[in-house]
């Protein structure tokens, strides 16, 4: 008879999000006068040939840091708005966004707007990579440069809005594993001077990410997005791009997997609860086994303290019901779980001494 299909559905998006560190999705908005619509790329080869050089090259920046595939959506070059664009990104799963290489402040911070609204909607959790916006917020990528408005790769200079492409598509193709702290910009040969480190460390704390020179290369300065204000929610790690990817990916699995798997597919039993919460722990152990959060932290239960307030809200008095007699209650069609997991951060700080004898 096998498994039943709801512990197979989740087997088959543990592997799916395992496969996501080889390469996640990126999403670009640019004008142009020809090939306006949507095209789905998957290398600079499928890059439509009718596009402007700017914006040709834009796209091909994306593909440096070796995402798996781009979805790029052409405007008429004298579009006022992102409109039509959005409405295309609207279900598009995908895990970073910017928008055209000449993007200025009132539609970047559009762009962030649009991509919090979308993150709280809880559908889709994409991250939006913009030039410098003060949207203090874990689905934004604030790119900035400290000391001057451009970098350069040999004659070739580039602003923070030209360069957003690039960023979007390397924090797309990076390993679950590992951070985007220090990764080499290796085609950029110079960026602006500073004369110490303390200007990149407080454009760090303000949520930016900067590229930094460390002497033997040009590198990012730390995998920061721009959330600065923390929360109970918005915690401290949330300000790391590698917590929020790995958090936003287990969210959105455990999510789509229910709504279409479990959802009015099962009668809502004690034991289909139980089915549910086994499925959902494996999973996680999936994931741990990869080394994305921490081994033996994983939980995942029903919650008590919510199924007891909702039975007493229907009228079921459960003073004298102990918590498995709860847990077996017939809670109408409400699920009430609650779980764990700690997501495991790359080595980024290391402090060593040593001592001579």
């Amino acid at each position: 008879m096998g498994l039943p299909d709801i512990v197979i559905e989740f087997t088959k998006k543990a592997i799916a999000t395992i496969a996501v560190g080889a390469g996640g999705v990126v999403g670009i908005i640019i004008k142009d006068a020809n090939s306006n619509g949507a095209h789905v790329l998957k290398g600079v080869d499928a890059i439509p040939a009718e596009l402007s050089a700017d914006n040709k090259a834009y796209v091909e920046r994306a593909f440096l840091g070796s995402p798996k595939v781009v979805h790029v959506y052409v405007l008429p070059s004298n579009a006022e708005a992102y409109t039509e664009a959005y409405k295309y990104f609207a279900n598009k799963k995908i895990n970073y966004i910017c928008g055209d290489p000449a993007i200025t402040k009132e539609p970047a911070t559009n762009l962030a707007t649009w991509v919090i609204g979308k993150r709280k909607a809880g559908k889709i959790f994409p991250v939006a990579v913009v030039p410098e916006t003060s949207s203090d917020n874990k689905g934004v990528v604030n790119v900035d440069f400290v000391g001057g408005d451009k970098i350069y790769a040999g004659d070739t200079a580039f602003t923070k809005a030209q360069y957003c492409s690039r960023i979007a598509g390397l924090l797309a193709g990076l390993d679950l594993n590992v951070s985007a702290t220090y990764k080499p910009l290796s085609e950029i040969t110079a960026i602006p001077e500073v004369d110490d480190d303390e200007p990149v460390n407080t454009a760090i704390d303000a949520g930016k990410l900067v590229p930094y020179d460390t002497g033997s290369g040009i590198v990012i300065a730390r995998g920061v997005n721009s959330l600065v204000t923390v929360t109970e929610s918005d915690t401290e790690d949330l300000k790391k791009i590698k917590i929020l990817a790995i958090q936003d990916l287990i969210t959105s699995d455990i999510r789509e997997t229910i709504n279409t798997k479990y959802v009015g597919n099962y009668s809502n039993s004690y034991d289909n609860k139980c089915l549910l919460i086994t499925a959902i722990r494996g999973y996680l152990a999936q994931l741990e086994e990869k080394g994305y959060i921490e081994k033996g932290k994983s939980t995942m239960e029903i919650n008590v303290a919510k199924q007891r307030a909702y039975l007493e809200s229907t009228g079921v008095d459960t003073s004298e019901m102990d918590d498995q007699a709860v847990k077996e209650a017939n809670t109408g069609s409400h699920v009430f779980l609650k779980g764990s997991v700690a997501i495991l951060d790359a080595i980024e700080d290391v402090d060593i001494v040593i001592n001579k004898e």
